[in-house]
């Protein structure tokens, strides 16, 4: 009678957890989400980041984002991504780049950092700074992304640092500045007039 009140014991002890686990879960996703879709969502955002990988790729910029449209301003250059057309302008060697936004040709890092919200385990905790939220890989999940590891405001869940596992390298990216709504689609649109004299090449 003794082994049977103590398996009861253990299995109802076990499912607590599960069932605790799995409302975690839940919550991690939840809060993840919407913080990524404040980065890419419909309502329109600016930030400040800073890309860190291995200490030998740094990039640092601002960024404006809606949807499908993009703006962002990095080093000597300046992108423009209508949702139709994507320009880049190279200031330095005088040119303007024409791509086709949604072939990545010539920026293969985008493509490292493609997420796909199914292909992970989630959990978050609290920490002194804001809400950690982690994601792991599934075992069968082809993605190049294998661990994400998110600093969040709480509340607004605004992201503060996502550090990234991919390969067997980490990327850190640190936001700052992060302003949601208010974003006029006309940021996004190349201005053309401005730099006519600019050598024109067609990547598309």
């Amino acid at each position: 009678m003794k082994r049977l009140l103590y398996i009861l014991l253990v299995l109802c002890l076990s499912l607590t957890a599960k069932a605790q686990d799995n409302a975690n879960a839940r919550q991690a996703k939840r809060v993840f989400n919407t913080a990524w879709n404040h980065i890419y969502g419909k309502e329109g955002v600016t930030f400040h980041y800073k890309i860190d990988i291995l200490h030998v790729y740094k990039e640092e910029g601002t960024s404006w984002n809606k949807g499908d449209k993009a703006k962002s301003e990095y080093k000597d250059s300046k992108m423009w991504n209508d949702g139709n057309l994507k320009y880049i302008l190279r200031e330095k060697k005088g040119i303007v780049e024409i791509h086709d936004p949604k072939v990545n040709k010539k920026n293969e890092k985008l493509q490292m950092f493609k997420f796909e919200p199914d292909s992970y385990n989630y959990s978050i905790a609290k920490d002194p700074d804001g809400l950690l939220v982690t994601l792991q890989a599934k075992p069968d999940a082809k993605v190049k992304m294998k661990k994400i590891i998110a600093l969040l405001n709480p509340g607004n869940y605004y992201p503060k640092k996502l550090r990234i596992k991919v390969s067997i390298f980490w990327a850190t990216i640190t936001f700052s500045n992060f302003k949601a709504g208010n974003i006029d689609d006309s940021i996004f649109v190349f201005p053309k007039e401005k730099y006519a004299n600019y050598k024109i090449i067609d990547e598309r």
